[in-house]
């Protein structure tokens, strides 16, 4: 049986409640409202060698829902990426380190990442820098990103004792503290 995303996604990755908190660079955050979306990138029709066209609002408006900006009070998580091509296919990177693995350039398309069966990326982002990129041949492309936005407020109450603490590469890990 195929995975079927837009079925059973919620079973995949868990999207945090209201109420709960995050620990970023030292600080905490309360969650207070969560949306789910699907941004589509369209625009990447030319070729993208290194570092690759930058899905940030630094480059274009439209993927402002692709990173975070606490200045706002927007933290978001990319759940996962479909691709609707087979061909050319895309290196995504996060950062500058290539996503799906540290050592390897691990390119797909429809065949590694289709509507029916994408791929997992599960990283975070508070900030603009926290961002993918997109290195391809030339050639019309589309890629779908299942994104979970949180908007966020300061807390400077008494630590929570559980909340997810999101590191600088993206990565996050739930903390029970004692």
């Amino acid at each position: 049986m195929a995975f079927q995303p837009y079925s059973v996604y919620d079973v995949r990755l868990p999207k945090l409640k209201p109420g709960f908190f995050f620990e970023i660079a030292g600080k905490f955050y309360q969650i207070m409202v969560v949306r789910s979306n699907r941004q589509d990138v369209s625009d990447i029709a030319a070729a993208y060698t290194d570092p690759g066209r930058i899905l940030n609002v630094a480059v274009s408006a439209a993927y402002e829902s692709l990173h975070g900006n606490l200045d706002v009070g927007r933290v978001i998580q990319i759940q996962y990426v479909s691709i609707a091509n087979a061909t050319p296919e895309v290196l995504l990177k996060w950062g500058t380190e290539p996503l799906l693995s540290k050592w390897v350039n691990l390119y797909m398309g429809s065949n590694h990442a289709s509507l029916t069966n994408p791929v997992q990326v599960d990283r975070w982002s508070y900030d603009e820098e926290m961002r993918l990129s997109v290195i391809k041949d030339a050639g019309a492309q589309i890629l779908w990103f299942e994104v979970v936005e949180y908007e966020v407020i300061t807390w400077e109450k008494t630590p929570p004792k559980r909340y997810l603490k999101i590191l600088a590469n993206g990565q996050a890990v739930f903390v029970e503290a004692g």
